[in-house]
This record gives C-alpha cells, sequence and structure tokens, in this order.
C-alpha cells in the first residue's frame, strides 16, 4: 500500500473526480440503468462530498487513490445506489478524464498569471521608450536600443508562452469517459453526453488511445518548461542589472536579500530561484516523457506518477510567475547608468556601415572600412564624435564630416525604424501590440 497508494498526491482531483462522476451518472441514466431520480441523488450526494473536502472535514481510511475515496463515500451515503455508479466505467478511463479537466482547469490559471506579468512589463516599459542603453550579443555592448524595447522582448516570448498554454488548454478539451479499461463497453454508453456534460469539445477517437495516452500532459509540461526557461532568462539579467558592475537598476529591500554575514549585501534572491527553479520544470518535462517511451497499450500503473510530474510543474511555472510580476513592478531603474553604459561606446560602427551602404558601397567593402575606422579611433584614443573630417576619408571617400552624429546613441536609436526595431515610434506600436496580446489571452480563458 504504501508503494501503490497515491491519495496524498491525486486528492487534488477530487473536485474533477467529483465532475466527472456526475457526468457519468447521466451518461448511465441516458441509457436507463439508472433513473433520473436516481441520478439526482447520486449528483447531490457528490456536491456534498465536494464541499465536505473544501471545507477539511474529509476523513481518509487506507484508500487507496482519490477516485476510490469518492466511490466508497458516495456508496457509504447511498448503499447500493452509490455502488452502481461504476458500471461501464474504469479507473483508467476516470483518471485520464480528471486529468485532463485538472490540466485545463490549471492552464487557464497560468495564462492569467502570464497576462499579468506581460502587463506589468508593458507597464514599467512605457516611461522608457527614450531611455538608451546597449543591446548586447555574447554580452558584448553591440548596438543601442532603448529600455523599453529590450523589456518587450521579455513580453513577447511570454506571449509565446501564454499561446502555447491556451493549446494544453485545448489539448486537454477531449473526453476519455466512456473508454472503459481500453475497449469501451457493452451498455450502450455515449461518450459524447458525457463529454457535453463536462463542457468538452468531444469525445475521443480510439478507446484504447484515449486511456493510455498523456500527449496533453506532455503539452503542459512542455509549455511550462520552456515559459520556466523564459522566466530564468529574464532573472539573469535582473541579476546582472542589479549588480554593482551593472547598476542598471535597483531592488528595493522587501524584493532583495542580506547576507548572514555581511552586512552591506543586497542579493537578488526571487530571481535567483525563479533561475534556478526553471531546471526543475525541465526535468519534469524529460521525467514524463521518459515514463511515457517504454509503455505498451494500453494503460499500465506508471502512469500514477504521471501526476507527480505535471503537479510539480503547474506549481513551479506559477510560483515562478507571481514572484517575477512582483519583482518587476518593483525594480528602479538608473537612467543616467543606462545612458551612460550606451555613450563613448563603438556601437555606432554598424550605423556608420548601412550609412555607407544607403551611398551605395557594397556592405562587406563598407564593413572592412568602418572596422578599420574602429581600430584607428580606438588607438589614438579618441570617440567617433572627436574624429577629425579627413581620418573619416582616410577610412573611405564617402564617409562625411556629419556621420559623427551617430556617436550619440540616441541617433542610431531614431534611425531604427524598420518594422520590429528600437526606434521609439516603433516601440510605441509594439507595447500596443503587447497590451493587445494580453487582452487576447486573458480572452481565450473567459468562461
Amino acid at each position: 500500500m504504501r508503494l501503490s497508494a497515491s491519495t496524498d498526491i491525486d486528492i487534488c482531483l477530487l473536485p474533477y473526480d467529483v465532475a466527472a462522476t456526475k457526468a457519468h451518472a447521466r451518461v448511465l441514466a441516458a441509457a436507463g440503468l439508472l433513473t433520473q431520480d436516481e441520478a439526482g441523488l447520486i449528483e447531490g450526494a457528490l456536491g456534498a462530498i465536494e464541499a465536505q473536502w473544501r471545507a477539511g472535514a474529509l476523513v481518509l481510511e487506507g484508500d487507496e487513490d482519490v477516485h476510490s475515496l469518492v466511490e466508497r463515500l458516495l456508496t457509504q451515503r447511498l448503499g447500493e445506489l452509490g455502488a452502481r455508479i461504476h458500471a461501464g466505467r474504469s479507473r483508467n478511463d476516470l483518471v485520464a478524464t480528471d486529468l485532463r479537466l485538472w490540466c485545463r482547469t490549471e492552464a487557464g490559471a497560468v495564462v492569467g498569471s502570464i497576462a499579468a506579468l506581460i502587463e506589468v512589463l508593458g507597464r514599467v516599459a512605457a516611461p522608457h521608450v527614450h531611455t538608451v542603453m546597449p543591446g548586447y550579443t555574447h554580452l558584448q555592448r553591440a548596438q543601442p536600443v532603448s529600455l523599453a524595447f529590450h523589456l518587450l522582448a521579455h513580453g513577447f516570448a511570454l506571449v509565446r508562452d501564454g499561446r502555447r498554454f491556451v493549446a494544453a488548454r485545448d489539448a486537454a478539451g477531449v473526453s476519455p469517459l466512456g473508454a472503459g479499461a481500453l475497449a469501451g463497453n457493452t451498455l450502450g454508453l455515449d461518450p459524447s453526453l458525457g463529454a457535453s456534460a463536462l463542457g468538452l469539445k468531444g469525445a475521443f477517437d480510439n478507446a484504447m488511445d484515449a486511456v493510455s495516452q498523456r500527449d496533453f500532459a506532455c503539452d503542459f509540461l512542455y509549455a511550462a518548461a520552456l515559459c520556466g526557461v523564459h522566466l530564468s532568462r529574464l532573472a539573469e539579467e535582473i541579476v546582472l542589472w542589479t549588480s554593482a558592475e551593472f547598476g542598471f537598476a535597483r531592488l528595493p529591500d522587501e524584493w532583495s536579500t542580506g547576507s548572514s554575514m555581511m552586512p552591506q549585501k543586497r542579493n537578488p534572491d526571487i530571481a535567483e530561484l525563479i533561475r534556478g527553479r526553471a531546471a526543475g520544470g525541465i526535468s519534469d518535462l524529460a521525467a514524463l516523457l521518459t515514463l511515457l517511451k517504454g509503455l505498451p497499450l494500453a494503460y499500465n500503473r506508471d502512469l500514477q506518477e504521471d501526476k507527480v510530474a505535471l503537479f510539480s510543474g503547474a506549481e513551479r511555472v506559477q510560483r515562478g510567475l507571481e514572484g517575477m510580476t512582483a519583482l518587476v513592478g518593483a525594480l528602479s531603474f538608473d537612467v543616467d547608468r543606462l545612458a551612460g553604459a550606451a555613450t563613448g561606446t563603438t556601437m555606432w560602427a554598424t550605423d556608420v556601415a548601412e550609412r555607407l551602404v544607403a551611398r551605395g558601397v557594397p556592405f562587406r567593402t563598407a564593413h572592412e572600412a568602418v572596422g578599420g575606422l574602429v581600430a584607428e579611433l580606438e588607438g589614438r584614443g579618441i570617440g567617433l564624435a572627436d574624429a577629425p573630417a579627413d581620418l573619416l576619408k582616410s577610412h573611405h571617400r564617402l564617409l562625411e564630416p556629419h556621420d559623427r552624429d551617430l556617436a550619440d546613441p540616441r541617433a542610431g536609436l531614431t534611425a531604427r525604424s524598420s518594422p520590429g526595431g528600437a526606434s521609439p515610434e516603433r516601440v510605441g506600436e509594439q507595447l500596443q501590440r503587447l497590451e493587445a496580446a494580453a487582452e487576447a489571452l486573458r480572452a481565450s480563458i473567459a468562461p
């Protein structure tokens, strides 16, 4: 029993087991195996069992799992009538149904949390459309961008995460109820009635597949794992930005942690925990895929372990989203430090090369010429703004004195007006699209 019992893990499925059992009672009534009055008594008793569970008043008596618990309590309340509820039903199709209902609820909740974080990112980004900072590749300063542009990049990754959870929710919207153990039933039960009673889009196509597949659970955990990766990347940047070496952002005391030994420390522990927990989300997905890979059809008891990974993955991503929403909302930014990191650098190099391209110079020729200019300016210890006109001409005859305006990173920022680019105008459009995407995510989970 210690090995096989799972009530401590799957007790959270009780309201879904109640819903599936109510739906099954209606299917039995439609087949003439219960009267409408009997089905009503069963539904009433199930409602009382759920209310008792929500009140924390259920007494467990060595039940193997939540499904046997509900059936036992129902039989205790209704006697022989309660014992009739399992006709034409197996724990195989019941647990698959419960798990799908749970996935739909949890996916909807995660989508709501993602939308909340997206909205906070948009709200924090909006005042910083003109706040210049370095954009990085290889963690090296690359091109000037705005703080808003950088934050919105994280926002659009989260939009994709939200859509993946919506897809996972839709994938779980098929009812396995009526599949029985693996081959359907001989009682004339109509699976479409159960699906309709549960508010699902339809019933299974193949009973054996219905009880044995967990694709929908893999979809959920893939969405959770990738969302965790995106949260981790944002957390990593918060860790970097709030360090003294970067100094781009500051966390208030309530969202940082001191050291047990060093009184001056302001550690970004919440960001670090979110970053660390992404590893667990990846392992949850790997665990479920590994669990499934060697199972012959149809149901096998190994599938009892799917809930361990699934519940863990859901908890991780929800806590990460909640923590990150609070963390981003609490950040303050050092605008001068951001601008200073983007000024006096050679991030203008691509812009100067592209000006030559616009004047008819092949890009590789322009690239080589500007590379030589960068090297010489660095050798002389001066910046582009101080470059003599004849020095510019010595690297390419089409370089002009007014090209020195690109030494100001704001000029490079404004010039990046291509669709999806970093110019203030384009970032304003992105803010609107991000807001609309968050609203669309919320609409997708509305009742």
